[in-house]
This record gives structure tokens, sequence and C-alpha cells, in this order.
């Protein structure tokens, strides 16, 4: 009996945690610092593994910083934690576009679209990253 509510605690403190550690990464990614940002949004991440939130947020900070590749891993965990996470597969498509994956980006392209994007405006954008990959 004490174990159970010693582990319900202990899980309702890491959440606590997770929610504290990526509300000061946010607000660091707003403030224009990066590394702090990242700092706090590990953190997170390490404290809440299904953050499908968390990760997202730290896929677009890793596309600010110059990282798409990193940004497409995270993009995959929060879409691994919320398989119904559009913003995860419209920008998963961007980066796939970017790095000349164009079969990966239409995947996305279509998957997003299932959940609700706007095709010819998810299409454009793509065709832009597209175009600025040659």
């Amino acid at each position: 009996m004490i174990l159970r509510f010693l582990s319900a605690f202990y899980g309702g403190m890491k959440s606590l945690s997770s929610g504290f550690y990526f509300n000061w990464g946010m607000t660091y990614a707003r403030w224009g610092q990066p590394a702090k940002a990242m700092f706090y949004l590990n953190r997170a991440a390490k404290l809440n593994s299904h953050g499908a939130h968390i990760y997202y947020q730290r896929g677009l900070l890793l596309i600010a910083m110059g990282l798409p590749e990193s940004a497409v891993v995270d993009f995959n965990t929060a879409i691994d934690a919320d398989p119904k996470h559009l913003e995860a597969y419209m920008n998963r498509s961007l980066m796939h576009a970017l790095a000349g994956r164009h079969e990966k980006a239409q995947d996305d392209v279509e998957k997003a679209v299932a959940l609700g994007a706007d095709r010819t405006s998810l299409e454009n954008q793509t065709a832009e990253f597209r175009d600025m990959a040659k």
C-alpha cells in the first residue's frame, strides 16, 4: 500500500517537474537563448519520455539551431508518442523535402492532410523547401 502511494507520488512529481522544465525551456526559447532552452527541454524529455509536445517543441528549436536531421528524430518521437500530431507530420515533411527525401515528404503530407491539414498550402511549402535543397 505504501509502495503504491509512493510510486504514484513519484510519478506525479516527475510529471510536475517535467512541466516546470518544459515551461522554462519555452521561456528561454522565446528569449532567444537556444542553449538554455535546449538544456531545459532535454530535462523535460528525460522526465516525460511520452510527452509529444516536448519533442515537437524541441524539434522546432533544433530547426532554429540549424540541425534539421536532429529535428526529424524529435518529430519521429513526437509522432510515436502521439500518432495524430498534425504539426509534427507537417514539419517533418518540410525537413524531408529539404533533405531531398521527396517520397517521405509526400507520405507525411498525406498523413497531415488526413489529420486535417490544408493540402494546397502544405504542398506549396514542401515545394519551396524542395527547391531550397537544389
